[in-house]
């Protein structure tokens, strides 16, 4: 009797294995189910059981979102390691001719012959007003988080920045700029970039207290991660959560408080249209904010979650219609119950016609 009991709970109430107690920013335990989606069944090798759904948790202490079993830290430090799988996903390998270029240092040139692309102008444009970008004081340092193959970089150094950069999947970008392991808490940067990573990491907090222990009182830090609150405008909820590379995702409500607890005060928030339209074909995909290193930011704010709450449901109603109101009144691990159930028969239905 109780085998069948607790077999007609795990058809109706579904949970997972390894599910967090705690939110990975913050620590509080007051975390909270908000929805379920689907994830690509091999998402999270290592994982103790293998299954196409993850919750969408939420913290109410912090705000922050994030998919809830996490990919364990083993498997996401293999995955952006330089053999993983994110490694094998970026373009091919530079040429030799393109090493070359990349070992050329754009120090010596003429600040007004830094030729910029498009993309590139617009952003440096819209973060003007706040940081140097195209002028910078004598030895002023930078800082890349998750660098890529250094063509930010290479823009800051023509203009005469003293360029560091932090990237475990590729060693491109340190034919040119100095490679560093982990941020160093000496509080000498003046400026620090964190573009599209936060998403990526389990502990945002600690990454973003770290790097602001690199910046100078005063310095500045840019940071770009997909924006929520614009969900049910863009409606890309896979692109601000995807369950195994977007494992983590931000309000700006989230973002602000991170920063603040981080020793942050947010200066701006980056939405220029000419952004958008250079990046994302004009959809309000990034959330963009700037930050300054002060010794007095602002206090944490209240209800960091409901920013969050709000742009989920919203969403679910516009992309569902009636359907998504009633799916959003029913209890989460029922609604997940209900999609496991329907993906089995698709799935099952799927093998018999391919034999």
């Amino acid at each position: 009797m109780q085998s069948a009991n607790q077999h007609s709970a795990s058809r109706w109430w579904l949970r997972f294995a390894d599910e967090a107690s705690a939110c990975p920013a913050c620590a509080s335990g007051r975390i909270t189910l908000l929805d379920v989606f689907s994830i690509p069944r091999s998402a999270i090798p290592g994982s103790s059981e293998r299954r196409r759904l993850a919750f969408i948790t939420g913290c109410h202490a912090c705000g922050l979102l994030f998919s809830n079993p996490l990919p364990t830290p083993e498997y996401l430090q293999a995955y952006y390691s330089n053999e993983g799988d994110w490694a094998k996903l970026r373009a091919e390998r530079m040429t030799t001719v393109e090493a070359a270029k990349m070992r050329r240092s754009g120090r010596g040139r003429s600040r007004t012959t830094v030729n910029l692309p498009p993309k590139v102008r617009a952003l440096f444009s819209a973060l003007a007003p706040y940081v140097p970008v195209d002028a910078p004081p004598e030895g002023a340092k930078v800082l890349d988080f998750g660098c890529g193959d250094g063509k930010f970089l290479n823009r800051l150094q023509d203009y005469g920045w003293d360029t560091h950069g932090i990237e475990p999947s590729t060693t491109d970008a340190f034919l040119r700029h100095r490679r560093l392991t982990s941020p160093p808490q000496d509080r000498t940067f003046d400026f620090v970039v964190l573009n599209h990573v936060l998403e990526h990491v389990v502990d945002p907090f600690g990454l973003l207290r770290q790097l602001a222990g690199a910046l100078r009182e005063g310095g500045v830090m840019f940071v770009s991660v997909p924006r929520l609150d614009t969900l049910p405008q863009h409606g890309d909820l896979k692109y601000c959560l995807s369950g195994y590379r977007h494992v983590v995702c931000f309000s700006e409500t989230c973002l602000k408080g991170l920063l603040s607890r981080a020793g942050l005060a947010a200066t701006a928030r980056l939405d220029a249209k000419e952004l958008d339209e250079a990046f994302t074909e004009g959809k309000p995909l990034r959330l963009r904010m700037v930050a300054t290193r002060t010794p007095h930011p602002d206090p944490p704010p209240a209800a960091p979650l409901a920013a969050a709450v709000r742009a989920l449901s919203l969403h679910a109603r516009m992309s569902r219609g009636l359907g998504g109101r009633i799916h959003y009144m029913l209890p989460v691990r029922f609604r997940a119950a209900l999609m496991d159930r329907a993906m089995k028969r698709l799935f099952a239905e799927q093998k018999r016609r391919l034999r």
